[in-house]
């Protein structure tokens, strides 16, 4: 089976969103000390709004200029050892600003799909451009949602097509969120391995001009959730994560739903849902599945958590460590891209 592991690569998104060295540099060289001893290739779904932030404001700001030099040179070097980059899109950077003490957000406008047609195509092409300095823009063909905010799509698709992006990766079948930031919906959503799309990615449509590649997923009962926040509670230094941030709080309601009735999660290398790996592998692959597409955030990883991925794949010696490249052949997308991938 082909296992695609894809990493969001962002900062945390409050007044504690911490320092690109621990939320970003160290937790990545540490992943890959790992998977480079099984010849993986990974996909950085990388937080582009954040680089055009730090290039807009290095000049004038030096603590921004070592901020954007740190991020830039870590980029150039996964870009060169043959890591994937592709786009992911958190427009609250728009309305962001910088201040003695770092990064301001403002969290109104959260999803894309908040801005304008005119002003969606202005940061797709703005964020795509940013990220092409370090990679073959021909070979940013991805996208992912920031917080899985992706419906409408249809307010963001024509952005999308313009600009190269025909493979979508934000998906996770039976998923849904509803609270302040947060609002998306894939309970009804095919549990395939991808499908073709057009208006919208939660339904197959064969002759779409998009792909989704969907973030594999699993049915997680509460005590799960009960036992992440004990071990919260009680921590060791394993448990910790490299991020020296914190997270956006859970809804209410989000959270009262983990705590009190099974849910669906994406299938994930972050912190103890590491440890979940191996039962949602053995699912798909006693349903005869061929891929197994597995997110995580550098932030949130830990020292346990790597452990526990490292056992996963000694465990496992049989799979395939991909990236999304793979897929533009067989689902026919190499045409539409002009056979510009490098492939």
């Amino acid at each position: 089976m082909q296992v695609i592991i894809s990493l969001d690569y962002e900062l945390f998104f409050g007044a504690r969103h911490g320092t690109p060295e621990n939320c970003l540099v160290e937790p990545c060289n540490a992943l890959l000390k790992v998977t480079n001893r099984f010849g993986a290739r990974l996909a950085f779904f990388v937080d582009a709004g954040y680089l055009v932030k730090l290039d807009e404001l290095r000049i004038a700001d030096r603590a921004v200029a070592r901020e954007a030099g740190a991020v830039f040179r870590h980029l150039e070097a996964l870009s060169r050892a043959g890591h994937e980059l592709h786009l992911h899109v958190h427009p609250h950077w728009e309305d962001t600003h910088r201040g003695p003490d770092g990064w301001r957000f403002d969290l109104r406008r959260y999803a894309l799909h908040d801005f304008g047609p005119s002003e969606i195509q202005a940061v797709i092409k703005k964020y795509k451009d940013a990220l092409g300095r370090f990679t073959d823009p021909s070979r940013v063909i991805c996208y992912r949602a920031g917080g899985w905010v992706i419906q409408p799509f249809t307010a963001i698709a024509p952005a999308l097509r313009e600009n190269g992006i025909w493979i979508d990766s934000t998906v996770f079948p039976g998923g849904s969120a509803k609270d302040s930031t947060q609002v998306f919906d894939f309970k009804y959503t095919s549990d395939k391995d991808h499908w073709r799309f057009g208006d919208d990615p939660t339904v197959e449509e064969g002759g779409g001009p998009f792909l989704e590649i969907p973030i594999s997923s699993m049915v997680v009962p509460p005590w799960k959730y009960w036992s992440l926040a004990l071990g919260k509670l009680i921590g060791n230094k394993s448990s910790r994560p490299w991020g020296d941030g914190a997270s956006i709080p859970l809804g209410k309601g989000d959270l009262a739903r983990k705590l009190l009735s099974a849910t669906v999660s994406v299938a994930s290398i972050d912190g103890k849902k590491a440890s979940w790996l191996t039962r949602g592998y053995e699912r798909r692959h006693a349903q005869g599945r061929r891929c197994f597409t597995v997110i995580g955030h550098p932030k949130a990883l830990t020292r346990g958590s790597l452990a526990h991925f490292e056992k996963f794949l000694l465990a496992h010696p049989k799979i395939e460590l991909t990236g999304y490249h793979g897929y533009l052949a067989s689902a026919g997308l190499q045409r539409q891209l002009g056979g510009r991938t490098g492939e």
